[in-house]
């Protein structure tokens, strides 16, 4: 389950870390959440549908208030960094659309990177990422006229053109062709192996075998830590 970029970094800082958090909106969806990540490390949370993944990923981003606990980002209260703390990190939304407000391709990837970097360096960091994703040819048409699988490249670009210290992906591969869904892969990799925490919501279990270095089961409302019998469980592929 480890993949190559973690021993590179031994000193790893916790990036991440959210204790006792339950989450929701009426009332919490997510009871009990308790999740850690760190520099160079890739954390999967697997469950089925509807068992508040996605509520707990926009508690994670600091997009939605927890209802108790606590979420830490760098070793400090999320919630006392915002909104500076947005710029370090970037978020994947599972509906694209939900995400997208401008008129091109190169403007909605570029959005996060030119106030991060100012326009001259935001704009390189985005289409280098274009690059990267097979997005260059997409640049100028519209993000909502796209098919499923292009708007969830354009979305994963959206949310690390800025290169985020934390980056968090809820499905990022849905949609995605075998030669998408391998780009997308090897770009995930690589921001890990550069020193980036991620935390992937994913109910594909291929993907969490192939990507995730810790993996966390949400079950009835509460997340736990697999056990290494679980883990070897999930995994189908070689």
């Amino acid at each position: 389950m480890r993949g190559g970029g973690r021993s590179e970094w031994p000193m790893r800082r916790e990036v991440l870390r959210a204790s006792g958090v339950a989450a929701g909106y009426v009332e919490p969806v997510v009871k009990e959440a308790n999740i850690s990540v760190e520099e160079g490390e890739i954390a999967a949370v697997v469950g089925p549908t509807g068992s508040g993944k996605t509520t707990l990923l926009l508690t994670l981003a600091g997009l939605l208030r927890p209802w108790r606990g606590e979420v830490l980002f760098m070793g400090r209260p999320l919630w006392d960094q915002l909104p500076e703390a947005r710029r370090h990190i970037g978020v994947m939304f599972q509906n694209p659309d939900d995400m997208f407000f401008n008129s091109t391709v190169r403007d909605e990837i570029a959005y996060t990177a030119v106030r991060a970097h100012g326009p001259e360096k935001g704009l390189e960091m985005a289409l280098n990422v274009a690059e990267a994703l097979g997005l260059k040819p997409l640049l100028d048409k519209q993000p909502y006229k796209l098919s499923g699988g292009q708007k969830r490249l354009v979305a994963l670009a959206a949310a690390v053109a800025h290169m985020p210290k934390l980056l968090i992906l809820d499905e990022p591969t849905t949609y995605l062709d075998e030669g998408a869904s391998e780009r997308a892969l090897a770009f995930i990799r690589a921001l890990r192996d550069g020193g980036a925490a991620v935390i992937i919501a994913t109910h594909d279990l291929e993907l969490v075998c192939r990507i995730a270095d810790r993996v966390y089961e949400l079950r009835d409302g509460v997340l736990l830590p697999s056990s290494k019998r679980s883990r070897r469980n999930l995994c189908i592929c070689s």
